[in-house]
């Protein structure tokens, strides 16, 4: 494009070069560049040593987001010139560079298999979530009959007076998790002493899908009391 935008990605890295290097020097904890990478800004850290001072070190940075190739290596190449230019290149003791990437991910989807009592005469059904998808909004975004009449408050107001509106309040809308928990974000205090004397109920409405962006197949129980 003649006006210098677009988007770069790497596609091989140079062969004994510090990139190489670092993947193959990187822990299972570490991340580096790889195939598919988009560099969205660098960072040149150049320590100098001083004749007479102390040591200074000096920080320029680039932006290379949506920059076509031509100007991320331009933009890049003019960083990498502070390395030998006549500002006093000579007298770099150390340099540094940081890279920021983007990277493309596939998000995970998950499977939530919902049971009905048999008094409702419902095959089971699957619904497919998105990490981050509330469990009671989505089930009720799908006609899920979720909230149980038979209910017993945890707020002191009478059985069947409706539900709290996602307040994590009335348990009217609890599930019992038969697989899958793990994939469901973690109880916090109140849910968790509200469902003591059923551990493997959640309340749909304080239940987040795909916990730490994990894919997988969760069973569930509708209206448990129902059972």
């Amino acid at each position: 494009r003649e006006d210098g935008l677009g988007i770069v990605i790497v596609n091989d890295l140079v062969p004994g070069g510090n990139a190489q290097r670092a993947l193959d020097e990187k822990t299972a904890a570490q991340e580096t560049i790889m195939y598919g990478d988009s560099i969205s800004a660098a960072e040149l850290i150049l320590r100098r040593s001083g004749s007479t001072t102390e040591d200074r070190t000096d920080l320029l940075s680039a932006r290379t987001e949506c920059l076509g190739y031509d100007s991320t290596v331009g933009a890049l190449g003019g960083l990498l010139s502070k390395l030998s230019d006549e500002d006093g290149g000579s007298n770099i003791v150390e340099a540094t560079m940081i890279l920021t990437l983007r990277r493309l991910r596939r998000r995970p989807q998950l499977q939530v298999k919902l049971y009905y009592p048999p008094s409702q005469d419902l095959p089971p059904e699957t619904i497919k979530l998105l990490p981050g998808d509330n469990l009671r909004m989505a089930m009720l975004q799908k006609g899920v009959k979720l909230n149980d009449p038979l209910a017993q408050r945890y707020d002191g107001k009478p059985t069947g007076s409706g539900n709290c509106g996602s307040g994590g309040l009335c348990r009217t809308c609890a599930v019992s998790v038969m697989r899958g928990g793990e994939l469901l974000s973690p109880q916090k205090a109140n849910e968790k002493k509200m469902l003591e004397d059923t551990p493997r109920w959640r309340l749909a409405c304080k239940s987040w899908v795909g916990y730490e962006m994990k894919e997988g197949e969760i069973s569930i129980q509708v209206n448990p009391r129902q059972w």
